[in-house]
């Protein structure tokens, strides 16, 4: 029993740790943390999933709300600088990635479209050539 309650107190310790470690303690934590996440969005972003833009949104919302609020008045103009790179950075990896994902809507939509309209036209053809055998058919009763 001891030892499951060791072990329990183990894994809440490392989970505070864990926890502690993604939260900014000082201003330079701060601002190094939201450089170095915009740098691995930009580096891993193209491969996102819809899921891993949910997380990622859900850290710059911390970055540039939670924690900008905790250290803003510590603040020095160039960090104010470097933050407000940090989030066009971010603004334009997050685009890219959803332009990348229209984008492939987009020729997903073209090639669905090219298939109908190949079908459709093979339909219509196949249409006409019924026809007109039915006119020569007519055609041909009707001379006898």
């Amino acid at each position: 029993m001891k030892r499951i309650s060791l072990f329990a107190l183990l894994g809440v310790v490392l989970l505070c740790l864990t926890v502690a470690c993604n939260v900014p303690m000082n201003k330079d934590g701060y601002v190094k943390g939201f450089v170095s996440f915009v740098e691995e969005v930009e580096t891993k972003g193209a491969n996102y999933t819809l899921k891993d833009w949910e997380k990622a949104d859900d850290r710059f919302e911390n970055y540039t709300e939670d924690y900008y609020e905790r250290f803003a008045d510590r603040l020095t103009p160039a960090d104010q600088k470097t933050l407000g790179r940090c989030a066009a950075r971010y603004a334009k990896a997050r685009a890219a990635s959803s332009l990348k994902g229209l984008s492939d809507d987009i020729e997903d939509g073209v090639n669905f479209m090219e298939g109908y309209m190949e079908q459709m036209g093979e339909n219509v053809q196949n249409d006409v050539d019924q026809m007109m055998q039915q006119m020569e058919d007519d055609w041909d009763d009707d001379t006898d």
